[in-house]
């Protein structure tokens, strides 16, 4: 019997998709697996990652004819 340790998010709806990646000398077949669910949700800290809020702007504030090639921001001189 082996344990694989993961971090799930449970959804509004109560469901959650889980993607377990296992070692390569677990064959391929069908196996009986036990989920157990701690009685209190970890918090973010926890976890080891952060939700976070990013701003985001629409791109068509560029200028049309914006050019950002390496030649355009640093010249020919092959620095």
């Amino acid at each position: 019997m082996r344990t694989i340790e993961t971090t799930a998010r449970v959804g509004e709806d109560r469901k959650a998709n889980i993607l377990l990646k296992f070692p390569p000398d677990v064959s391929p077949g069908n196996y009986k697996m036990l989920v157990v669910v701690e009685e209190k949700a970890i918090s973010p800290a926890d976890s080891g990652k952060t939700d976070f809020d990013c701003l985001t702007w629409d791109w068509v504030a560029l200028p049309k004819k914006s050019a950002y090639r390496r030649e355009d921001i640093y010249g020919d001189d092959g620095r």
